[in-house]
């Protein structure tokens, strides 16, 4: 009897190991497919953000070359200081980005500090100038808010950058984009507004949750992976601040998103 009762505990305690065994497996194998996928995240976000604004560049010096013999030695030089000041720009927003991809993951490499709404956002509006100068298009600020927000500043950056590369993408040549900020119950309203070609309903529903990364055709027949605006969710979300469209096909788009005030 006895002798039955300690084999039958001894099955019990085998079971539970195997059980317990192949949970850990299980989690074990969780890890490795989320570190797959952060990977190729971290990858992606990266050949977003440096691909825009080195196209750019390769754009910009090609029609140099094809100007090059109307152009005399001053006016070459001009050019060759504008690319350089790009390339400089985006050596510098490549280093920052592989800074945060080599974190363990955005959470543990978000830091948060005071910084003022408005340089952030002239930083980037400066940092667009030439791709809207492209375009003919024309960027009208008003009502900046003069407040310091409590943001991690690389993640703001990205998000300024696709949001505005979003709106010169989709206006049309000629066209002007708004931006403007104010504040209510302790958050920053940030308003970029377009007069491009609008947004469907259909794709409203769908844009900052889809994990297809495409994206349709700029007036310009740019092209983009529909990247961006996933990772400005994240981003947001990651401050506790939110996201949202107003948009309606061939009247433009609004794109609005909140962030924490500092608490001063």
């Amino acid at each position: 009897m006895i002798g039955k009762q300690y084999s039958s505990c001894e099955t019990t305690t085998i079971e539970e190991a195997n059980q317990n065994l192949f949970r850990l497996q299980e989690l074990h194998e969780l890890e490795v497919k989320n570190l797959i996928a952060k990977n190729k995240k971290l990858l992606a976000i990266i050949g977003h953000d440096v691909r825009t604004p080195m196209g750019s560049i390769i754009g910009f010096l090609a029609n140099l070359k094809k100007k090059l013999y109307d152009f005399d030695k001053s006016k070459i030089a001009d050019y060759v200081d504008i690319a350089l000041f790009s390339a400089r720009k985006s050596l510098t927003l490549f280093d920052n980005l592989l800074e945060w991809a080599f974190a363990e993951n955005a959470i543990k490499s978000f830091q948060q500090e005071d910084v003022y709404l408005k340089d952030l956002l002239l930083e980037e509006i400066e940092n667009i100038a030439f791709f809207a100068s492209e375009k003919q298009i024309a960027i009208e600020t008003n009502d900046f808010l003069n407040k310091s927000v409590f943001v991690d500043k690389n993640m703001i950056r990205t998000v300024l950058r696709n949001l505005l590369n979003n709106a010169i993408k989709y206006s049309h040549r000629g066209g002007k984009i708004g931006i403007c900020a104010k504040h209510y119950n302790g958050f920053a309203e940030v308003s970029i507004k377009d007069n491009g070609i609008g947004i469907t309903q259909e794709l409203r529903n769908v844009i900052f949750t889809t994990n297809a990364y495409n994206s349709a055709l700029g007036t310009g027949n740019e092209l983009g992976s529909g990247f961006g605006l996933l990772l400005c969710k994240e981003f947001i979300d990651i401050h506790k601040g939110n996201i949202w469209i107003v948009s309606r096909p061939g009247e433009g788009s609004e794109f609005k998103f909140t962030l924490p005030l500092s608490i001063m």
